[in-house]
């Protein structure tokens, strides 16, 4: 997948993975996928909009506006076009404070949404990654990703 690709190699080049617990409640509508070397949690809905989680080390150590700003950078630099709003801050239930970043793209000549939110704490960055076609990326699906970004879980 493209956008899992630019990703892994643009947040953590020199990272190793991290088999960390890190996930997320499913939203409705989805059914969570087995997990892998790469994410610790992933669902799909069935109109192929997907929701991951993956969990690195905080390597080099920094913070969540360094994280959101590396990977805001890498993106763009990518490709990924943001969107207006730029980034957005946003807290787990937990309390644990992210940024969510949003971007526009196209993939395989369609219109592609890319959401992806950076939690950090002292030893993990942990991403939330959401992804699909534009058409299936409503606004009742934003906001079902919305709810489970924050049900984060570390």
């Amino acid at each position: 997948m493209k956008l899992r690709a630019i990703l892994t190699a643009a947040l953590f080049a020199t990272t190793a993975a991290c088999s960390s617990g890190a996930h997320v409640t499913a939203p409705d509508g989805f059914a969570e996928l087995d997990s892998s070397e790469d994410y610790s949690f992933r669902a799909t809905s069935a109109e192929g909009v997907v929701i991951a989680v993956r969990t690195e080390a905080n390597e080099p150590r920094g913070n969540l506006a360094f994280w959101a700003s590396a990977i805001d950078h890498r993106l763009q630099k990518s490709g990924y076009v943001p969107q207006a709003e730029g980034a957005v801050a946003v807290a787990s239930e937990a309390g644990l404070p992210g940024k969510r970043l949003r971007y526009k793209l196209e993939n395989a000549g369609r219109p592609h949404e890319y959401w992806v939110t950076v939690f950090v704490t002292d030893t993990r960055v942990i991403v939330v990654e959401a992804a699909g076609d534009r058409d299936f990326f409503d606004a009742s699906v934003q906001k079902q990703i919305e709810i489970a970004t924050k049900t984060i879980k570390t």
